[in-house]
């Protein structure tokens, strides 16, 4: 494996965006765990702000128990669709992939992590007491446990979460 290192004088400031295709960095996949709640937004616009780059595949994937209920389905598509649009707005220079998965969604998530191999696996956290997560069960605890992928687990402060719903 060969490494370039670039040095530079005390003065001068490294710029990571060169546009040499040379030294631009390969692209990646991310999947994001998302569903209707503000705690996942936050974990959804955390991403596209501090972890994705120019040419990343962000993956969106959201759990549903069964796709069999239209009124569920049709909520789940609009759900992707307004999450799609936004995540080309505010990072135009990624691809967006969007998957409803059945099934429980920590175990769903895990295995869509196995399927796509992710640098990542983002998910938003209610952020809840351990003693709470344990006795009522936590699908990003299932995740931090089992995704073969590295779990990112995004746990939003008061002010930047809101309680505003997704759709």
């Amino acid at each position: 494996m060969s490494m370039r290192m670039q040095t530079l004088n005390e003065e001068e400031e490294y710029d990571w965006t060169q546009n040499d295709p040379a030294n631009r960095r390969p692209a990646r996949d991310i999947v994001i765990a998302v569903d209707h709640g503000p705690k996942s937004k936050h974990a959804f616009d955390w991403t596209l702000q501090h972890f994705c780059r120019v040419g990343d595949t962000i993956h969106l994937v959201h759990a549903v128990s069964s796709l069999k209920n239209s009124i569920v389905h049709e909520a789940s598509v609009t759900l992707m669709e307004k999450l799609s649009r936004a995540a080309t707005q505010i990072a135009m220079q990624v691809k967006i992939v969007t998957r409803i998965v059945e099934g429980d969604a920590g175990k769903a998530i895990c295995k869509e992590a196995e399927r796509v191999k992710p640098v990542a696996v983002v998910m938003g956290t209610r952020g809840r007491s351990l003693m709470q997560s344990v006795l009522q069960g936590s699908v990003s605890e299932y995740c931090f446990h089992n995704c073969k992928a590295a779990p990112v687990i995004i746990v939003p402060g008061i002010v930047e979460a809101g309680e505003e719903s997704v759709v």
